[in-house]
């Protein structure tokens, strides 16, 4: 019987995100968390912290009086002592704290989720011409108790950072299990990758409450009204490289990452099961010699 009513509670909420406004409902967030007010942002604060069971005791910053604003408090930075060190291993790690939604391999240019949705590559990260038709994926949800700054995997290059405008649903289990193909049709952010052995591609879902989308290096991606919609970096002088571990942006509010990796001789780590937990710089994906 409970089972039966959650599943007609979360339909109903789908029907809602199709009708609802979605962006507005957003911009109102963006607005509402990020009131500095100290006695508006402490009692939204404590609110959070209590209603998703936060522990304070991870993050860099401890007082919730030294946050500006539950946004700050949102994006707040990890004290990464409580993490994996950092190796010189060749080892790939994950990029952010989240639950494991989805990892496999990409069979000829496309990858399955939640056992019957077929996403194309070429609809995520609307690259026609890309190199993952053999790689890997892997889907990580960020519920809104998790931090929500994300890493590099590995060292890399950044080539190209592509805004994809679009909708805002919801990509908590039950969404992306009942509406089709919703990660080709939210908002996002793909960041696109290059080094010695592999090429990758970052993709940030946005979702509702999601306003906006920042890297640590080229400010607010997302909305769209802030940047171009692409950012090439062809000249070798603008290239921007990135050390595994380092921080690479975050959202304002939580969603997914998908990461794509190309075609490698690497192997999913035993960390890596289907909705398990993974934390910044576990390990993800390994050598054969690891």
């Amino acid at each position: 019987m409970k089972e039966n009513l959650k599943k007609i509670l979360n339909q109903l909420k789908i029907t809602l995100f199709y009708v609802g406004p979605l962006h507005l409902i957003s911009n109102i967030t963006y607005k509402i968390s990020r009131i500095e007010d100290s006695a508006i942002k402490n009692f939204l604060i404590k609110s959070y912290i209590s209603l998703f069971k936060i522990e304070l005791n991870e993050c860099k910053i401890k007082n919730i009086k030294d946050y500006n604003s539950l946004n700050d408090f949102f994006t707040r930075e990890l004290d990464l002592v409580n993490r994996e060190n950092l190796n010189n291993t060749k080892n790939m790690i994950s990029p952010c704290d989240g639950t494991i939604a989805g990892f496999g391999n990409i069979d000829v240019n496309t990858f399955i989720h939640a056992k019957k949705y077929k996403y194309s590559i070429n609809e995520i990260i609307h690259e026609k011409n890309n190199n993952f038709y053999n790689g890997k994926f892997i889907n990580i949800y960020l519920e809104p108790k998790d931090c929500h700054r994300v890493y590099m995997p590995c060292d890399g290059i950044l080539t190209k950072v592509t805004h994809i405008p679009g909708s805002l649903y919801s990509v908590a289990p039950y969404a992306t299990e009942g509406i089709k193909k919703l990660y080709s049709k939210n908002e996002r952010v793909v960041l696109s990758f290059k080094n010695n052995n592999y090429y990758i591609s970052l993709v940030m879902v946005g979702a509702v409450n999601v306003g906006c989308i920042s890297l640590t290096d080229q400010g607010i991606i997302a909305p769209s009204k802030h940047r171009n919609s692409i950012i090439e970096y062809n000249d070798k002088h603008e290239e921007k490289s990135y050390k595994k571990g380092q921080e690479i942006g975050m959202f304002n509010l939580g969603s997914t990452v998908i990461l794509l990796i190309s075609e490698n001789n690497y192997n999913w780590s035993k960390k890596i099961i289907l909705k398990d937990k993974i934390l910044i710089r576990d390990k993800m994906l390994q050598t054969s010699k690891s």
